[in-house]
């Protein structure tokens, strides 16, 4: 009996297109090695004897079924028409049911990948079958009808659909809308709208009509309209449901005119179903424009000072911000004192075309003011980015008569701004230890965020303090400090006995610092213990530096860095990563860290690296997939097929 051949004699012949080889090796009685010559057969394109071997192996019923599962993956890898008929006998053949449950997936997924009317033909010849075929069968059907978006599988499928209702219409359902053909809207409408359809159901219609090309809308619906039937999904339970119904009818003026009238007659409609239309109004405002708005901008500035759901007057804020621009500004500056979208509010009005300086100016040192507003228009301020803003917001921090969450809310924005002049003054508020700690730990953060030399050692010291909330932020801070002082300290974070989050955070920082922060994380590099290995790598894998990459590469032989860096050094994939994605070729590590250091490999595309894959997998005891794929990128570079 003849000798099986070995992977390392298999690999051999596909790199010297030994395809009578591989067709001799796919007869053997080794099951694993029958398997391994399929799969590299699979890339022997033009190659009529590959084929027939495959088609060979398909063919025979008593064959294993890890053997014609690979058959048929590799005649789809192939793109082979000539399998179609095979493939979908397998989907129709009687025998060996429990047997044939492994094959839908690699028959289904060769159909998809061979495509043409053959085997488009064949899959919606199969929808007749679906209401009676078992789940995993119908599973995989309905999946590469969707992935191939046959129209002339619609009709067949809507029959099936209402032999599905009401277990397993979902799917069915799905694959319309990825079909995306308006013959299915009416049905789809009628399951949008009915109250014996689940919530499932319901938010898969909609879904599927969302999926239709606005062109085709509205539907070919007659009576009632595609609006009127749209109007209960839209007030639906489900905010998903609700949602994707809002977008429908906005499509339309007769839509959009319901969606104006739900948010006159809120009361009747869920506050998510509101909410939903006024998210619609800010994604697309242009929609909605009418000659003269003053009574829809009225509307949405009724629901922003009234509505008693904050959902609801967020979305009602961001509505007013896009419909009416300039004109919101009077509404969104009063909106600045409800607390519960402040921050939302504050971020518009610093968006808006001309921002309202000197109201803003007025409201944050306006001691006659309600709080919650000053607070908003302090961090309006610190959004709209502009210096004049800074002589009030430091008056208010001067002022200790003023609330102490406003004058916080100054400190922050006087850190947005980045203004030198802020600088001293929130030093001296991070170095008063009498102070308390939260507005102390917003000041160390604001230093880090203007970066001022002279008060690096305010932050260094405040990186020592016995407050938890204060050493935090300082620690963050010194990142914006780039230099190796502060990268000195932060190395100083990262031992084998720190706090994890502190030298998680120490090593963020570093990363943040740049160039100066180079020599402490290469020497960190070999000393990182398991709690930080993520975020060392991520530091030294943004440095483009030569000492960065030797730095990686030693890290690829500690276990809990392994991985990242292998990622690390795979997105990098410059030539000079070869050598230290190679390594991880000839360690004892998982194949997922093997499989990423192979793809980096062969994005660097030398000579070299693709000498490393193979002799990688020469040594190999089995073929995973990457493996072939990396194998026949390598067979096409040295022996492109003809014509190439």
């Amino acid at each position: 009996m003849e000798r099986a051949p070995t992977i390392p004699e298999l690999v051999r012949m596909r790199m010297t297109g030994d395809v009578a080889g591989l067709c001799r090796a796919s007869r053997s009685e080794d099951h694993d090695v029958a398997v391994h010559a399929m799969q590299l057969l699979g890339g022997c394109e033009g190659r009529p004897e590959a084929v027939e071997a495959l088609l060979d192996c398909l063919r025979r019923r008593d064959e294993r079924i890890g053997m014609r599962w690979q058959a048929a993956s590799s005649l789809g890898r192939l793109r082979e028409r000539r399998a179609v008929p095979e493939l979908l006998r397998l989907l129709n053949e009687a025998d060996g049911r429990d047997m044939r449950a492994q094959l839908y997936k690699p028959a289904c997924d060769a159909l998809i990948a061979i495509g043409g009317p053959e085997a488009v033909r064949g899959l919606v010849g199969l929808c007749g079958e679906l209401a009676a075929g078992r789940g995993h069968w119908t599973v995989r059907v309905l999946d590469a009808l969707a992935r191939l978006r046959p129209p002339e599988a619609v009709a067949p499928l809507l029959v099936a659909l209402w032999e599905y209702l009401p277990e397993r219409a979902e799917r069915v359902v799905r694959t319309l809308g990825a079909i995306g053909d308006p013959r299915a809207a009416s049905a789809l409408l009628v399951l949008a709208h009915s109250p014996a359809s689940d919530v499932p159901l319901r938010r898969a219609a909609v879904a599927s009509l969302h999926a239709l090309p606005e062109a085709d809308w509205p539907p070919g619906h007659q009576w009632p309209s595609a609006a009127q039937l749209l109007q209960v999904p839209q007030r639906d339970p489900d905010p998903e449901t609700a949602r994707l119904a809002t977008a429908l009818l906005a499509r339309t003026e007769d839509g959009r005119d319901h969606l104006w009238n739900t948010l006159r007659a809120a009361s009747g409609a869920p506050s998510h179903a509101v909410a939903a239309v006024c998210a619609h109004i800010a994604e697309e405002p242009g929609r909605y424009a009418v000659p003269d708005p003053g009574e829809r901008r009225a509307l949405l500035r009724h629901h922003l000072r009234e509505s008693p759901v904050p959902s609801v007057r967020r979305a009602a804020a961001r509505a007013l911000f896009a419909y009416a621009g300039a004109a919101a500004g009077e509404a969104l500056l009063e909106a600045l004192g409800d607390a519960p979208l402040s921050d939302t509010v504050a971020d518009l009005v610093a968006r808006l075309p001309e921002p309202p300086l000197r109201q803003l100016l007025d409201l944050v040192t306006g001691t006659s003011r309600a709080v919650a507003q000053r607070q908003g228009a302090a961090r309006a301020l610190g959004a709209v980015g502009q210096a004049a803003a800074v002589p009030a917001l430091l008056a208010v921090l001067a002022d200790e008569e003023a609330p102490a969450a406003l004058r916080t809310d100054a400190v922050d924005a006087l850190g947005a701004l980045r203004h030198p002049e802020a600088a001293a003054p929130l030093a001296a508020l991070a170095r008063d230890g009498e102070r308390p700690g939260t507005p102390r730990a917003r000041a160390v953060r604001a230093l880090g965020l203007i970066g001022a030399p002279e008060t690096l050692p305010v932050v260094l010291a405040c990186a020592d303090s016995p407050h938890e909330a204060v050493r935090a932020r300082a620690v963050a801070a010194l990142g914006g400090f780039p230099v190796a002082r502060a990268a000195q300290a932060l190395r100083g974070l990262v031992t084998p006995d720190a706090d994890p989050d502190l030298a998680r955070a120490a090593l963020r920082a570093l990363g943040r610092i740049g160039a100066p922060a180079l020599p402490a994380l290469v020497e960190l590099a070999d000393a990182a213990g398991e709690d930080v290995a993520a975020e060392l790598v991520a530091a030294l894998a943004a440095r483009p530096e030569a000492e960065a990459l030797a730095a990686l590469g030693r890290l690829a032989a500690s276990r809990p860095a392994e991985r990242a860096a292998a990622d690390a050094l795979s997105a990098r994939s410059t030539p000079d990563c070869a050598a230290p994605l190679a390594s991880f070729l000839h360690s004892d590590v998982h194949p997922f860290t093997r499989e990423a250091a192979v793809r980096g490999l062969l994005r660097i595309g030398t000579d070299e690296a693709h000498e490393h894959v193979l002799a990688h997998c020469l040594a190999s005891t089995h073929l995973y997939g990457w493996h072939v794929e990396a194998l026949d990128v390598i067979a096409a570079r040295r022996h492109p097929p003809a014509g190439a």
